[in-house]
């Protein structure tokens, strides 16, 4: 369908038998009603445009007559050349400067404004990434964690898919527009709030730091407020609900291991984790120590060592492995 015959049927300037070819190719197929709702809303933002700014449209007319005057000196059919000459051919320059000021202004958007027509993929490898969303979320990727994401200006939500990896969001809040997150059968879903989302091969974890979350599956639903937890069976879909009693959850956000009186097999359960490490506590007696301490996310032997010193345990290689005891 040629654009021009399109602006001709929003000028409602069309001929009975135009009409009807138009409205049967808006009909016959999704991705011509998209093109048409899409095409519509440039035009009804250049007319806003025109009646706003009378210099913007003469600055864009004479463009559009270069551009007119450089094409006719090629053959034209008839049609076209009516369409060049009628009046209604100042409102398609006015698209055309709004197309030229929506380029400069998506160019400045995050990753250029592609999410409001098209998927963006993020990828995170051996470093963590942060990344700010068209709507202002702030996402944090940890290391080799793979995501895509969506904000379609016609679409009614903001949409996350989450194929690989732990991301933590801050999500910016838009109550006409929720924050869905997708794993595989699980979804997300959220207005403005922080939480963090991990998937295993085994299992999903959700872990909210600030206000609401809605988990579901195709058996399971249920709310999480602050400082909740959800862990989903990625074979079942079932959840199940506790406390979250730490925020070594986060550590690759805030780059620190937070400890209060905590039992150190969790630390170093979070640390193995963190390193892709092989640490083990061994003897019964350091398997019942609790610690208070922050470690950066930095060494991996330097955090061992404080651990040592803290609590006067004894770290030991073995192989390949580390023991603590």
């Amino acid at each position: 369908m040629e654009d021009s015959l399109l602006i001709k049927y929003l000028l409602e300037e069309t001929s009975p038998d135009e009409v009807t070819a138009v409205e049967a190719w808006i009909e016959a197929d999704p991705k011509h009603k998209k093109h048409f709702q899409e095409f519509r809303w440039v035009w009804i933002k250049s007319k806003d445009l025109v009646q706003a700014d009378n210099m913007d449209e003469n600055a864009a007319w004479e463009r559009f007559q270069v551009f007119r005057e450089a094409n006719q000196k090629k053959p034209q059919p008839i049609a076209q050349q009516r369409f060049l000459t009628s009046a209604w051919a100042r409102v398609a320059a006015a698209i055309v400067l709004l197309g030229a000021i929506t380029a400069i202004v998506l160019s400045f958007l995050p990753h250029s404004g592609k999410a409001l027509y098209s998927n963006v993929a993020l990828v995170a490898d051996q470093e963590t990434v942060k990344e700010l969303l068209l709507d202002g979320t702030l996402l944090t990727l940890n290391k080799n964690a793979k995501l895509s994401y969506s904000q379609k200006w016609l679409g009614d939500n903001r949409l996350v898919k989450l194929e690989e990896g732990e991301a933590y969001f801050e999500v910016e809040k838009n109550p006409k527009k929720p924050f869905v997150i997708a794993v595989d059968e699980l979804e997300v879903r959220v207005l403005g709030t922080s939480f963090n989302i991990k998937k295993t091969d085994e299992r999903t974890t959700v872990i909210v730091d600030e206000g609401v979350v809605q988990v579901k599956t195709g058996t399971d639903e249920l709310l999480l407020q602050k400082n909740e937890k959800a862990v989903i069976n990625n074979d079942n879909g079932t959840i199940e609900k506790s406390v979250s009693t730490d925020q070594l959850f986060k550590y690759y956000v805030s780059k620190e291991f937070v400890a209060k009186n905590l039992k150190l097999t969790k630390l170093v359960e979070a640390l193995n984790a963190a390193y892709d490490s092989e640490v083990e506590v061994l003897s019964a007696r350091a398997k019942e120590m609790s610690i208070t301490t922050t470690l950066p996310y930095g060494s991996m032997r330097d955090n061992l060592e404080i651990i040592r010193q803290t609590l006067g345990v004894t770290v030991s290689q073995k192989g390949d492995n580390i023991i603590i005891e």
